[in-house]
């Protein structure tokens, strides 16, 4: 039986959670789909089939915001005759960028089927702070209503697009999806021995230094508990890393936090920590909460908008107010947006409360596997089979 054809098409698979999703992708539907990879940047740091067809379709890309604006039409074009030429009626695209250059093809007459995936707050992510937030804007009112389906990975996504955008088109939500199994044994390779028993208790926190992760409010927080035995750790890279680098020095919290760079395996840390903490002042659908759960790890997160109350506070409905306190979810804690004294009150509350602790330890596991690979690429099988 002839495989559909299917383009999934995104910036590059560099670090990146819905490059992550997009490696999976490629990897699960192998051998059901005929599927063509595009890519604006030729950067793959993901494992992907090796037989994966790959079409690169800026071969010059710009640094300057407004230019790539303008080059949206031409890069529509390229796609088109790109989908026009490998006969691909499905088009699935991922991030901003290539959404954008996809809501384009209506344009020119494209008949195909058009899947967007909005993978973070749009209206967070678009501030209107520079030309470059409004333009943005602008593109995904004019070209977003042009998707035969949107898919968000939560709640908070769709009514971000719905209500701020008036983006009026079929929506679907599939979360993240996280490979257990791999975990597992990933988890199982990075063991820590028994014989650690004198560690300081380490808060970890993983994820791009840059102002949506706001890790400096972590760091206020560290330091707000030096008369405890504990230690921060956060692993990422980025552009705030020698502003952090300075706060830390300036601080006298040399001793408590260490930033380390980017890692690829990120449980050999993760294993040996104690809690995991969310700074972001907004997220997506965070895969590295999805990480600490799988091992276990309590969390501490900001309420911040995006898929966090989905995940660690069901039962809560997304559009009630944030808290302004620490709030405890039944997966997690929640803390104010920015509030670094709240932050450190709920990191002490963890270091002291063991009962509280074990709890958040021996439930989390749990809730990742309602994540798992399995049930989240059942919900792609369908998408894709559907459009």
């Amino acid at each position: 039986m002839k495989k559909k054809k299917i383009s999934i098409f995104i910036v590059s698979l560099y670090s990146g959670g819905a490059e992550r999703v997009v490696s999976i992708l490629l990897n699960y539907f192998k051998d059901t789909f005929d599927i063509q990879l595009v890519l604006l940047q030729p950067v793959i740091e993901y494992e992907i089939p090796s037989d994966q067809q790959i079409t690169v379709l800026d071969k010059n890309p710009s640094n300057n915001p407004l230019l790539n604006v303008l080059r949206i039409p031409l890069l529509a074009f390229r796609y088109y005759r790109f989908l026009k030429k490998n006969n691909i009626n499905t088009s699935l695209s991922f991030l901003n960028r290539p959404n954008f250059i996809a809501g384009f093809l209506k344009v020119f007459g494209w008949k195909g089927k058009i899947i967007l995936s909005e993978r973070t707050l749009t209206s967070e992510y678009y501030t209107v702070k520079t030309i470059g937030d409004k333009m943005g804007r602008l593109l995904v009112k004019k070209l977003y209503p042009h998707a035969d389906l949107i898919v968000c990975n939560s709640k908070n996504i769709e009514a971000d697009l719905r209500t701020t955008f008036k983006v009026q088109t079929n929506y679907r939500i599939i979360y993240n999806p996280i490979e257990l199994k791999v975990i597992k044994e990933k988890i199982k390779q990075f063991a820590p021995p028994a014989s650690i028993t004198s560690k300081p208790f380490t808060f970890i926190s993983i994820g791009r230094l840059n102002y949506i992760k706001n890790h400096l409010m972590l760091i206020k927080a560290a330091s707000l508990l030096k008369d405890i035995n504990c230690r921060v750790q956060i692993i990422g890279k980025g552009e705030l890393k020698e502003t952090l680098d300075n706060y830390i020095v300036a601080a006298g919290m040399q001793e408590h936090v260490i930033i380390i760079d980017h890692t690829s395996n990120p449980f050999s840390y993760l294993t040996m920590a104690d809690c995991f903490v969310l700074t972001s002042n907004f997220e997506g659908f965070p895969n590295v909460v999805l990480e600490a759960l799988a091992c276990s790890l309590p969390v501490i997160s900001t309420d911040c908008k995006g898929g966090i109350r989905e995940l660690l506070t069901p039962s809560i409905a997304i559009d009630t107010p944030a808290t302004t306190d620490i709030f405890y979810g039944e997966y997690g804690m929640l803390v104010p947006v920015g509030n670094a004294e709240v932050l450190a009150q709920a990191m002490r509350k963890i270091y002291f409360d063991t009962a509280l602790h074990q709890t958040y330890k021996l439930k989390n596991f749990n809730r990742a596997k309602n994540f798992d690979v399995s049930a989240i690429m059942m919900c792609f099988n369908d998408l894709l089979n559907q459009y």
